[in-house]
């Protein structure tokens, strides 16, 4: 995965566990776009996760579709957040102790609903998950991105 050597050093301070089955079904993406996906998503449990934890990236074909799911040991967010952090410009941490423009987590919404697909946020038991899914059926268009109405 290139994401993974992008992130390399970065990644070097967590245990990375990657379980992909052989047999996960190939599906119709954008590369680059699904990438920064992954990118965003892993970046976001490096800013957050204490050094030393786990970082688990799994993939699961079910109910025709695949579902990702990318875990850190990172602190719970507060339940009301689960829903915004995706949203532009949201934060709800010290923006003087994390780095970062808001916008990582929306552009991984725009691009996994341009796919499709969904995704999400929970809270586990000493876990923060997030959650995306893409669907196996390609129907034939490219990922596009709704305008935005310029009279809002």
């Amino acid at each position: 995965m290139g994401v993974i050597a992008k992130l390399r050093k970065q990644l070097e301070s967590y245990q990375l566990h990657i379980d992909f089955p052989k047999d996960l079904p190939l599906i119709a993406t954008d590369y680059i776009l699904i990438s920064q996906v992954f990118s965003n998503l892993l970046s976001n449990s490096i800013k957050y996760a204490p050094v030393g934890t786990h970082i688990d990236l799994q993939a699961r074909a079910e109910n025709n579709q695949i579902h990702v799911q990318v875990k850190n040991e990172s602190p719970a967010v507060p339940e009301e957040y689960l829903v915004r952090i995706f949203n532009k410009f949201f934060r709800f941490t010290a923006a003087d102790r994390v780095t970062g423009t808001g916008l990582g987590l929306s552009i991984c919404k725009g691009i996994i609903e341009s796919h499709g697909g969904r995704i999400w946020a929970e809270n586990q038991p000493g876990r923060f998950v997030f959650h995306f899914t893409l669907p196996l059926e390609f129907d034939g268009n490219l990922p596009h991105y709704p305008q935005e109405n310029s009279d809002e």
